[in-house]
């Protein structure tokens, strides 16, 4: 079991151990206790999630720069939707993460209100830190984005050029042809 979760479990342990607590406000810690365990699982399935962006991300990016210096123009068109399939996920990581931040409120706020539970706010605090390194990791994602992004645009401008020189180098060799 993991510390916060043992801290949390000991604290509503504790609270409803002092006998202050009546049948509803009982009810009433079980139910935020239940929530604050389910916002837990999200936010470890958002941090999975991210990790496995991340994971995908760099295999694009590896697979992008192979290609790319193969010269396989076909492949970089795959790693193209591979990365726009990988912001997608991102973004859907972010809309989960927005949403179970949304949960945690709700759920801060009803554990403020509660004074039994009162002392599990070191679990939201912890929740905050937890957030917060998620945000840190999706702007870096997105930084990681970005600077894909602009490496594809710069392999499709190389790509034209040597397209067009290879036309010019062609049209030359006929003319050199014609003239022997």
């Amino acid at each position: 079991m993991k510390p916060l979760t043992t801290m949390a479990v000991g604290a509503v342990a504790l609270a409803l151990g002092y006998g202050a607590a009546d049948a509803q406000n009982g009810r009433a810690i079980r139910q935020d206790r239940q929530d604050v365990r389910q916002d837990r699982r999200e936010l470890y399935r958002d941090n999975r999630d991210i990790r496995q962006d991340r994971r995908e991300l760099a295999g694009d990016r590896r697979e992008l720069n192979q290609d790319v210096k193969a010269g396989r123009t076909d492949e970089v068109k795959q790693d193209r939707a591979e990365i726009r399939g990988d912001k997608r996920e991102l973004r859907e990581d972010v809309r989960d993460r927005r949403d179970d931040r949304r949960d945690l409120t709700r759920d801060r706020r009803d554990l403020r209100n509660d004074q039994a539970v009162n002392r599990d706010r070191q679990d939201v605090r912890q929740d905050r830190r937890g957030l917060a390194g998620d945000n840190r990791d999706i702007r870096q994602d997105r930084r990681e984005l970005a600077g894909d992004r602009r490496e594809l645009r710069e392999d499709v401008r190389d790509r034209r050029d040597d397209r067009r020189d290879l036309r010019q180098d062609q049209r030359e060799l006929v003319r050199d042809e014609r003239s022997r």
